[in-house]
């Protein structure tokens, strides 16, 4: 995966030293507001700008929409909204992306499974299944998370937003009608999106005579990507995972239907989930995948299930990290096998799978 340098020294001129413990003392945590922009519309695609300020950990995404629906027109929104309005985002530094590459309903469901289903004091708007009335105008909110770093204690996977060399931005692609809803129409959608960000401030010491700038732990990269592959009929089907550099913390999944009206297949009522190593090695296997949903219930106080959509999650780092970590890059091969019921019928099924890995930065 290509990937930007995280490496300070271009702005350090090497008088830098990555000391966790030392930047915790010597830091100071800044919520900084970003330059509120206005949604460009249906299936466009908008820039982010983030600033060249300290060690950046998180960013987080307000989205505020509106439309009306048309004449004598009666849409129902697909499961997944709204999150599926927001399509994709791609974390861009110096115009390589590959890092975090995912789509909202991704990062809801990340959200979810760190925080155990927190609730939001700011999402409201029509919920995903609700059948809309012709000629009226509809208004929302809800937020995205983009957790750069891995977590707000260790600050591992932070980058150096304040380094020349990187320029950092989000590139977002919003969803076409045909996603968001069936059914009928709309017009006139239009928003706002107001974000901010958390960085940590860049200490400095002196050591011997020469001042030293102070960073945290900058040796790994957090990412998030995701695929999409079909899913073409039932019985065991196999999809090919990407087999990334560093540790695999999480794969997530979630099959999305045209039929019905984008319809979904729960995970529980998959006959089976089972990750293959090379050599047909089978180390996880959940027969029926519901053992694998009633974990996913214990460790997150519930299912994944942002906008309806229900994830199941293989989580790597529930428990040890360490102990049951996965290294794809190590493997000959990499799949997973998902029993499909022969009572489901696919119409342009899918399979969404989601990674989230800790890799060496470069």
């Amino acid at each position: 995966m290509p990937t930007p340098s995280n490496a300070p020294a271009t702005s350090t001129g090497e008088n830098e030293v990555q000391d966790p413990v030392l930047f915790a003392e010597l830091t100071e945590r800044q919520a900084m507001p970003q330059t509120t922009t206005t949604i460009k519309g249906m299936a466009k695609k908008q820039r982010l700008q983030v600033e060249k300020v300290g060690v950046i950990s998180r960013v987080r995404l307000q989205i505020k929409w509106k439309f009306k629906t048309k004449a004598a027109s009666k849409p129902v929104l697909n499961p997944g909204f709204p999150y599926k309005m927001l399509a994709e985002l791609a974390m861009q530094a110096n115009g390589v992306t590959g890092i975090i590459d995912c789509s909202a309903m991704t990062l809801a469901q990340r959200r979810d499974r760190v925080y155990r289903n927190p609730t939001t004091a700011i999402e409201n708007g029509p919920a995903a299944g609700t059948t809309l009335e012709a000629a009226k105008s509809y208004e929302g909110t809800f937020v995205v998370e983009v957790p750069i770093a891995h977590d707000m204690e260790s600050l591992i996977g932070s980058l150096l937003a304040q380094n020349e060399e990187t320029n950092l931005s989000f590139l977002l692609t919003w969803a076409s009608e045909a996603e968001m809803m069936h059914s009928g129409e709309i017009e006139g959608f239009e928003g706002e999106i107001v974000w901010g960000s958390t960085v940590f401030s860049i200490g400095s010491t002196v050591v011997g005579k020469k001042e030293m700038t102070v960073l945290p732990d900058l040796s790994a990269f957090h990412g998030i990507t995701e695929q999409e592959p079909n899913l073409n009929g039932t019985g065991n089907q196999k999809i090919e995972l990407t087999r990334t550099e560093g540790q695999l913390l999480c794969l997530t999944f979630a099959i999305l239907n045209k039929a019905g009206g984008q319809a979904t297949l729960k995970p529980q009522e998959l006959t089976k989930i089972q990750l293959e190593y090379g050599g047909n090695k089978d180390p996880l296997v959940w027969l029926p995948a519901s053992e694998l949903i009633e974990e996913n219930a214990d460790d997150y106080n519930g299912a994944l299930s942002p906008g309806g959509v229900q994830f199941a999650a293989i989580d790597n780092e529930r428990d040890n990290s360490h102990r049951d970590m996965i290294i794809p890059a190590d493997l000959v091969e990499f799949r997973a096998v998902l029993g499909v019921p022969t009572s489901f019928t696919p119409e342009e099924a899918r399979t969404l799978v989601a990674s989230e890995t800790l890799y060496p930065a470069v």
